[in-house]
């Protein structure tokens, strides 16, 4: 199951970076853009469960597809926008481990590909490898009474390209493997236990 939503994420992927972002970025949303960066994915949606419509923005840093490298990493940013009542936005928080950066795996170069927000959830995918691939979905959901979100699952596959029906693995962890893990807490990069 896992194999084929990555296979469709990486046609998606791979049609939008031909035809480009489609929907225009208004200035409630760019002005929270920094300097030297832009954005490589916008997500809308009601994250916080107020019926006010949130986004989350990936960032990137211009450039970094030439100058980002295991031994020099430029993180990418992930910044949480709230809606407010007047229809504009407030930054609630800026995460810089949450995508995983440009050249993060060196076959696939960009293993980002898709970001999804849920009524109180949002998403994040990553997909990479060679020969043999992987994929990563982390979810986090919103808890009203602490008003936080935390990781709810962490799923990952693998699979040989040449032989994905008979090789892919697949491990699904909750909060019963890694413990409760506030969003802020969170580390792409590190292993849940």
């Amino acid at each position: 199951m896992i194999k084929q939503s990555l296979l469709t994420i990486f046609v998606l992927l791979s049609v939008a970076g031909i035809y480009g972002q489609v929907e225009p970025i208004d200035q409630s949303v760019s002005k929270f853009v920094p300097k030297n960066y832009s954005i490589l994915q916008l997500a809308k949606g009601n994250m916080n469960l107020d019926k006010i419509e949130d986004v989350i923005l990936v960032l990137n840093k211009n450039g970094e597809d030439s100058l980002s490298t295991a031994e020099h990493p430029i993180k990418r940013k992930v910044l949480i926008l709230i809606g407010q009542k007047d229809k504009s936005y407030k930054l609630l928080m800026q995460h810089d481990n949450l995508v995983c950066y440009y050249n993060y795996d060196l076959n696939f170069k960009d293993a980002f590909v898709d970001l999804k927000i849920a009524n109180g959830s949002f998403s994040i995918s990553h997909y990479g490898g060679f020969a043999q691939r992987w994929g990563r979905t982390t979810e986090f959901k919103y808890n009203p009474k602490e008003k936080n979100w935390y990781l709810l699952k962490d799923e990952f596959s693998t699979f040989e390209a040449t032989d994905p029906e008979n090789t892919e693995k697949e491990t699904i962890l909750t909060e019963k493997e890694f413990g409760k893990i506030a969003l802020n807490k969170f580390d792409i990069y590190k292993t849940l236990k």
